[in-house]
């Protein structure tokens, strides 16, 4: 959607009420030296290789992005990422490629707003350069393997947030009936665009869930949606009106990163505003208890426009290396290629994670051992639960509490079927969708937090499944 986070000074202009009449007392000013403060406590800000996640079933795990902004989003790099048919920012384009590969992101799925991605060839959408491989199909170029420092590789896809967002293209659409622009085309909701997508190579997804009804994602036959948007948990306006949260409790939370002299890891500003989205959720399972297959995914959003002020790491809040670390997805796949890519997201083999509270070493969801998340399993089969833990060489000390639920959708939203602190087995004798939440208090991070570890530690959703659908 084209609504972007507040600027700084906007939220900074509600940031002196904590609903007592002032912030947090006795908090230095927010421009306090920290020449005496000394750096944060340590907190990972890269990751490992997702190989060593280990594979499942023969399958790799590919960590992948899905709703990322380059420069040619027309708001991206604070507004002016591509002026006038130009990359005006190189920097950021900079920072986008630098994220991607210090997290070892295997995939990224570019949703580009139309303006601009509509006004360049496919092949520019693709910010080919250097040592960057394009990947032909037919002699034509449909992605980029972009080249990091370390020989990592990164698919980029091109795709297009607007009314709907179509990931994953292997061209631009063209309007079956050739009448509408190509802007148009990319704005429109309507079953020939749709269409039109798909003939691109694309799938249909849906950003911003919380903004459509259950009548509207039916109609459009997506094949994914968001479960969650970093956006929605920011945006004032978005918590008030679509999600029944207070519009600026997070703001005092928040702005404790920026204030050097309290030596908080800047990455786990997350705290101050992660929620489920509990309304998308439920649009979600409503479509799962029709007996819909459609995918579930976490999109960060990053757009590098939304909170300028470097934190203490020195980097800007919303950077993209920041914000691809706080929300990812883990994708089943036989290859990353275009074609593996778009066989596991269409089948909904991946979950979700916010990866800044650790990758989720194992977690795994089957059903009688085979079924993949997904799939669809006979009635009276063992639905299996693998519980993740921490990667090696995290902070660990003490470990995180981890609550596993496994859910059951309904039309009025998800019942829990069974819960425990680990792995879980369940035989499903009633049909219907099936998915995994695990929700972590990160008590890992209270040496990292310290003295503010008791108002920033609560219970935060560490793992979203896809679902396993069971026969009648």
């Amino acid at each position: 959607m084209r609504r972007h986070a507040p600027k700084l000074a906007w939220i900074l202009l509600f940031a002196g009420c904590d609903g007592s009449g002032g912030l947090d007392a006795g908090l230095a000013p927010i421009d306090a030296p920290a020449a005496d403060a000394g750096p944060p406590p340590f907190w990972p800000s890269t990751l490992p290789s997702a190989a060593t996640l280990g594979t499942r079933r023969g399958r790799a795990i590919a960590r992948t992005t899905v709703h990322v902004h380059s420069p040619l989003s027309h708001d991206a790099c604070d507004g002016s990422g591509w002026i006038e048919g130009r990359l005006a920012q190189p920097e950021c384009l900079a920072h986008f490629r630098a994220a991607l590969c210090a997290l070892h992101v295997d995939a990224a799925m570019m949703t580009d707003h139309a303006p601009h991605v509509n006004e360049v060839d496919f092949e520019r959408a693709l910010w080919i350069e250097g040592d960057d491989e394009p990947v032909r199909e037919g002699g034509v170029i449909v992605a980029n393997r972009m080249a990091c420092p370390d020989g990592h590789r990164v698919l980029l896809t091109v795709g297009s947030e607007n009314e709907l967002m179509p990931v994953g293209l292997r061209r631009h659409p063209t309007d079956p009936g050739g009448t509408r622009s190509l802007v148009d085309l990319y704005d429109a909701r309507d079953a020939d665009a749709i269409a039109a997508f798909r003939a691109a190579g694309g799938l249909v997804w849906q950003a911003h869930t919380e903004g459509q009804s259950v009548d509207a994602l039916r109609a459009a036959t997506v094949d994914g949606l968001e479960l969650y948007n970093l956006h929605a948990n920011i945006d004032p306006r978005i918590r008030e009106n679509l999600l029944g949260l207070e519009p600026l409790s997070f703001i005092d939370d928040l702005i404790l990163f920026t204030r050097p002299a309290l030596r908080l890891p800047p990455d786990l500003a997350l705290l101050a505003f992660l929620e489920p989205n509990h309304v998308a959720l439920a649009r979600w399972d409503a479509l799962l208890a029709e007996g819909m297959h459609v995918a579930a995914s976490g999109g960060c959003d990053a757009h590098e426009n939304a909170f300028p002020m470097e934190l203490a790491d020195g980097e800007r809040a919303d950077s993209y290396r920041r914000m691809l670390f706080w929300i990812e997805n883990h994708v089943l796949v036989d290859e990353v290629s275009p074609d593996g890519l778009a066989e596991a997201l269409a089948a909904a083999r991946f979950y979700v994670t916010t990866e800044v509270f650790g990758s989720p070493v194992g977690f795994d969801f089957t059903a009688d051992a085979t079924f993949e998340m997904g799939e669809t399993a006979p009635r009276g089969a063992t639905l299996s639960v693998v519980a993740p833990r921490l990667p090696d060489g995290w902070p660990s000390d003490p470990p995180p509490a981890l609550r596993v639920v496994l859910l059951r959708a309904t039309p009025t939203g998800a019942v829990e079927v069974a819960r425990g602190e680990g792995d879980l087995s369940y035989v499903a004798s009633e049909p219907g969708a099936y998915r995994v939440e695990v929700h972590m208090s990160p008590e890992h991070a209270r040496a990292a937090l310290g003295s503010r570890a008791e108002r920033l530690l609560r219970e935060v959703p560490w793992v979203y499944s896809n679902a396993i659908f069971v026969a009648e």
